[in-house]
Formats: C-alpha cells, structure tokens, sequence
C-alpha cells in the first residue's frame, strides 16, 4: 500500500458568513472563483489571504494552519494513475515554476494517463496553468470536503527542488519529470521556432525580473534597443506595477520614438503570455517571462547574472544564454541567488554589495522596501554593474545571435 504523508505545503482554511466572490487583479476573468456561506475553503496564496481574506468582515479564519495527508514523493513513480483523479498542490505562484509545472502535468497526462489532474493554487499564474485546456486549475482556493474525491493527492513541495530555490535555482520540470519517472512531453519543442518571411519581425524586449539582482540595467537595454531597432519592430515590456518598472521607464523615456513600442505594463499574465507567443524573436532578464518563451519555442536571448543558465534553461534551446562574467572578493557568477537578501543590521543587497559572506544574509526583506530597489537599480550590485559595464558587448552579442537566427531561417 502506498505511503501516505502530511503535505510539505501549509494551507489557511477559511469560511464566509454568505457567498463570496473573489478574482485577481493581473488574472483573466476565468480565475475568478465563487464560494458559499459556511464551507470550509483553502488556500496558500498568502497576498489573497492577507489582503483579501483578513480584511474581509464576511471571511472567518477557521484555522491557522492544515496540511493536507499526500501520497509519498517515493511512490509517485509507480504508482499507477491510470483513470485516477490527482490533486495537485502548488508550494509556488512564481511565474517560471508553474510555467515548468504545466509542462511537467502535460507529460504525466500523455505518460501516465490519470482521468483528471486538478492544480491548486496557482495564483497569478493562473492563466499560465489554464493555457492547457487539460489542467483543471483552481486559481485561490479549493473547498476543503472535495479533497476526499481525488484518488490521490500530490504536493509538489515534497520535491527538494522547491526548499532552497531562493540561493539554489533549479530546472523544476526536469525534477517533477525525474519525481514521476517519465520523460519530457513531445507538445513543448526545445527548439525555437523558424523567424517569419515576408515581414518584418515583431522583437520584444523584458528587462524586469522580480529582483534587482536579475534585471537588466538601463544602460544595457539602450544598448539592445539601438542594435536591434534596424531589425525589427521593437516593444520595450515594463510592468508600472513595480517600483523598478516606474523606474525602468523613466530612465527610458529618452529613447522614446515611432519605431519603439513602450509598453508600461500587461493588464493581465494571459496579456503577457499572448505577447511572449506573438514575438518572433525576443531579449529576456532571467525571469519568469523567459521561461514562458519555452511553452511556443519563442528564441531569443536570455540575460543571466545571479542565477546559472544551464539550470535554467535545462533541455531548452529556444533561447541563446548570455551568462554575466563577473568574479569578486566576495562572490562570483552565477551565485545562486535569485532575490536580494537582508543583513542582520536590515542593510539589503547580495554578498558583494555588502562584503559579507552568504550566512551574514539570513533572509529575503521582509517587507517591500523602495528606497532599497531605487538604490539598487541605480547602483547595481557587483555581477549586474559588470553587465552594465559591458552594455556594448551585450548588444553585439544580441544581435549577432538575431542575424544567425535569421540565415539559419533562410533569410538574406
């Protein structure tokens, strides 16, 4: 008999005086959810239960913490799923985690062949989950009775990939593919697709990642922008919703012109996995973006600083990797590290902005900081500044990847 185990991911059980409604502000309308007065409801997206629950006087809070009993991680390779119902839990809303996770579930439904697979919760990335019509995804919460319908329950935060991620970055389709003993789906090529003919072709670029760590300096997309606008129709992708997308467009504004698209921001993920599709070439930061490009072989390039491009890009090769050369006194790329860290003292910053080893970085910041990002995006730390400082050879590089992708398509 299989093994069963209490969930890695903790859930905030809830129930509400009357029907409730809630959506997601960068979310499709298809995420919304409806709930009814008096069952039991669970959810680990931890913004919609601060913001949206604790403030609600309709919600009561049934309990602090539930883990939910799970099939054990060791069984997940053979045990047989065939016809069976799976619910599967998220321990993350990250953008290229769940990204990875559709195209792992897309393999385990052509290998393995369960009736159903339900993905609970998958936050903002909702649309990013959803984009697979075979995924019956719940975008904030799952009642708390259903869970006994499913034939099994399968947390993903069981698998070790998920406990450091923050200093040790991982391929997370390769390590569900290992965990469920199957091999990657035939639906997501690792190959990019061919550039158009005929037209010119549509580039974007996205500069921002979630951390000043990952995105890239200003100086460094004038630099991409002016090499690849005699090539193209540019789109700069910036999202006004960050305190470094204000800041970003700021410092762009001089570059402003016909021939460049600004865009401040995607009104929803399915805005932004639409425009990822519709780019025929593209220039990333390492971010959840890049990672989108890999579901519709989008090439391009993508930027690495912090964080090793071998890991994760894994078997895809839709994007060509420009790893950051940087080496210093107290640390050398790629580090690891996929967000700013916070000193005992609050100072924040990576260990060679603050000359202090990794242990001397105990924690992300607790809390959002402006004045930290603002200072960050105008002194960058050490691996971003070598980027900065190296914005020509950026850009050369840029486009001499564009120009090979273009003769390997036939283009003159």
């Amino acid at each position: 008999m299989a093994d069963t185990v209490q969930s890695q991911t903790r859930f905030i059980a809830f129930r509400a005086a009357s029907a409730f409604r809630f959506g997601i502000p960068n979310a499709s309308k298809r995420a919304d959810q409806a709930g009814k007065a008096g069952a039991i409801y669970l959810t680990n997206v931890q913004q919609f239960a601060v913001q949206a629950l604790q403030s609600n006087p309709k919600v009561q809070l049934a309990t602090e913490t539930v883990r939910l009993p799970c099939l054990s991680i060791a069984d997940w390779a053979k045990t047989d799923f065939t016809a069976k119902t799976l619910l599967v839990l998220l321990p993350t809303q990250a953008l290229g985690d769940c990204t990875q996770a559709t195209m792992a579930l897309q393999a385990l439904l052509e290998q393995r062949r369960p009736r159903t697979i339900t993905v609970a919760c998958a936050g903002a990335a909702y649309d990013i989950i959803a984009s697979n019509p075979r995924l019956d995804v719940r975008s904030l919460w799952f009642e708390h009775g259903e869970v006994a319908r499913f034939d099994y329950v399968l947390d993903l935060g069981h698998m070790s990939a998920t406990w450091d991620i923050d200093t040790s970055p991982v391929d997370f389709e390769t390590s569900m593919l290992e965990a469920f003993g199957i091999g990657p789906s035939d639906a997501y090529s690792a190959q990019p697709r061919a550039l158009p003919h005929g037209r010119k072709p549509k580039i974007g670029i996205l500069p921002l990642a979630s951390s000043p760590l990952r995105t890239l300096p200003v100086a460094t997309v004038s630099a991409i922008v002016s090499a690849l606008a005699p090539h193209g129709d540019l789109t700069v992708c910036l999202n006004s919703n960050q305190n470094q997308g204000r800041l970003m467009a700021s410092a762009l504004s001089g570059i402003r012109s016909q021939d460049l698209r600004m865009l401040d921001n995607f009104a929803t993920i399915a805005d932004l996995v639409a425009a990822v599709r519709g780019f025929d070439y593209a220039v990333f930061a390492d971010s959840g973006p890049a990672h989108i490009a890999k579901l519709f072989g989008t090439p391009g390039v993508a930027i690495y600083t912090s964080a090793p491009s071998e890991v994760l890009q894994g078997r895809f090769r839709n994007l060509t990797a420009y790893d950051t050369p940087f080496s210093g006194p107290h640390c050398q790329a790629p580090c690891g590290l996929a967000k700013v860290r916070q000193a005992t003292d609050g100072r924040i910053g990576c260990m060679g902005s603050l000359q202090v080893p990794l242990a001397d970085l105990p924690s992300v910041p607790r809390s959002a900081d402006p004045k930290a990002v603002q200072r960050l995006i105008e002194h960058p730390v050490p691996c971003v500044a070598a980027l900065d400082s190296a914005s020509p050879a950026v850009a050369a590089f840029i486009e001499a990847d564009f120009r090979r992708a273009l003769a390997g398509n036939g283009h003159d």
